[in-house]
């Protein structure tokens, strides 16, 4: 449970700071928030996500791997990097609908993809984190 959650919180800061660099890197002269500003503002819209869906969606992939019969390890490895992209989507997608619900978003806009890719890749960092820790473990 600590492994997950270190490696929840070490995601959270990780992906704030990926897409505050991206924010602050994209964003005309004179309209950015600055790199700080914008990494704490994903942060923290992220860290719930990755606390309160991310660990218990973890635990069931985990679960569900060790289910799978498979004696490649590059099948599990790319197994599991497929589900946690699926995960991904889902997410955004759920994001989405809310956004739709409570703020009268358009669902189909623009955006769509944006929240999208934004999704798999919050999703991809868990996974990776995850591995780092994994491989320490088995060490």
């Amino acid at each position: 449970m600590l492994k997950k959650l270190l490696t929840a919180i070490i995601s959270t800061l990780l992906f704030g700071a990926l897409m505050g660099f991206m924010n602050y890197m994209t964003m005309p002269e004179g309209m950015s928030q600055g790199f700080w500003k914008t990494m704490f503002f994903f942060a923290i819209y992220a860290a719930p996500v990755y606390l309160i869906a991310g660990i218990p969606i973890s635990y069931l992939i985990d679960k569900l791997m060790k289910k799978v019969n498979s004696s490649s390890e590059l099948a599990r490895h790319y197994a599991k990097y497929g589900l946690y992209i699926l995960v991904g989507i889902l997410a955004a997608v759920i994001y989405k609908v809310i956004l739709f619900i409570v703020e009268d978003i358009p669902f189909f806009s623009y955006d769509l993809a944006t929240y999208i890719v934004g999704g798999v890749i919050a999703s991809l960092i868990f996974y990776y984190v995850s591995l780092v820790f994994d491989k320490k473990e088995s060490k």
